[in-house]
């Protein structure tokens, strides 16, 4: 069941603030809340005030932290929502104390999944979980089970479109394909992007995200590469993985790439009198230009500017995150009359349109 992150906020509670990730629940989520809440209120020994609401006064949130007192809020209050005291501000114009701009969690913005419906007894313990995607109870053990989450992201994966199990079936004909910031053997960018992968499994990740892009990719079609290949500790060089990716690979050097043979810096596409320009990070995009911009680097961590499709930026973003970890092709693209997208969060939402 799907739902979205939307910034921090807080509120007031009987022992103290609470400071919460805001949830914008999908209709099926809030549904299920619902009538959720209506059995267990027919069984339940003791129950809270928000067990009975019944309507759009229910808070969807993830809690961050809890019975704060005034002085503990402030603090963490100004720590996640960016907020800088007037001290602060003096004291970096004199470059006495640096302000971290990117703690900014009240703009976060994050399409998520819920997998698995947690039940906890009064203590706020695990007594067990469903899990939606095994269709079945864990206990406890289960629960925490590396295994049984590894089955569960695997089984969530292959629903959402996210790994391919047979190659992808289509008329014969070149195609042009984009994708970028795979970040091969990066163990780290499992946490930083919520990827669906057991935390550093980089060999299952590896595995899924090359099948991915041989499952749609032919030897004659045209693939885009937007960088970022391969990073991390350890991580073996591009021209290792190139070798095991089909089509003819255009690369656009990345952030982390080192150095890679016949590497652009960008490249302007002519396709059905229409021009696209590729390049890596979209802030590197010439003042001039003022047509459509095809582009990686942001990943899912600013999807609030760099969605995507922007067609308020004249953005499309091909960052794996956000394309299902497959290469997407240009016929896709223009086959979702992106003029008429106002935005578009990933490949998997729906089209906001003008």
């Amino acid at each position: 069941m799907n739902f979205t992150i939307d910034g921090v906020n807080w509120v007031n509670s009987e022992k103290g603030k609470v400071i919460y990730f805001n949830i914008i629940p999908s209709k099926e989520l809030r549904n299920f809340r619902l009538e959720l809440a209506k059995k267990l209120i027919k069984i339940a020994p003791n129950t809270k005030a928000w067990d009975k609401k019944f309507d759009e006064e229910f808070l969807f949130h993830i809690t961050l932290a809890y019975k704060l007192s005034d002085r503990e809020f402030n603090n963490i209050w100004s720590y996640v929502s960016g907020d800088v005291s007037l001290i602060e501000k003096f004291l970096s114009i004199f470059k006495l104390r640096k302000v971290d701009e990117k703690l900014k969690l009240k703009n976060f913005y994050l399409p998520m999944y819920g997998l698995r419906i947690t039940f906890l007894s009064d203590k706020g313990r695990i007594i067990c979980e469903y899990d939606l995607l095994q269709k079945r109870l864990l206990w406890r053990r289960d629960a925490l089970n590396l295994f049984q989450w590894k089955k569960t992201l695997k089984l969530f994966r292959i629903k959402a479109g996210m790994e391919s199990t047979e190659i992808a079936q289509r008329e014969r004909g070149k195609t042009i394909f984009f994708i970028g910031d795979l970040h091969l053997d990066h163990g780290n960018i499992i946490r930083y992007c919520a990827r669906p992968f057991s935390f550093y499994d980089v060999k299952e990740m590896n595995k899924v995200l090359i099948k991915n892009w041989n499952s749609v990719v032919k030897n004659d079609d045209t693939v885009y590469f937007l960088g970022d290949l391969a990073f991390g500790r350890g991580s073996k060089p591009a021209k290792y993985y190139l070798k095991y990716l089909k089509g003819n690979i255009i690369f656009l050097k990345g952030s982390h790439d080192g150095r890679v043979e016949n590497a652009k810096e960008y490249e302007i596409l002519n396709y059905r009198n229409r021009e696209f320009l590729i390049l890596h990070d979209p802030n590197d995009k010439p003042m001039e230009w003022d047509d459509w911009v095809i582009h990686g680097h942001k990943h899912n961590n600013d999807i609030k500017n760099f969605p995507f499709i922007n067609s308020e930026r004249k953005t499309i973003n091909v960052s794996a995150e956000l394309i299902n970890y497959k290469p997407v092709s240009i016929d896709f693209l223009l086959s979702l009359d992106i003029d008429s997208i106002k935005r578009m969060d990933t490949i998997n939402s729906e089209p906001i349109r003008w």
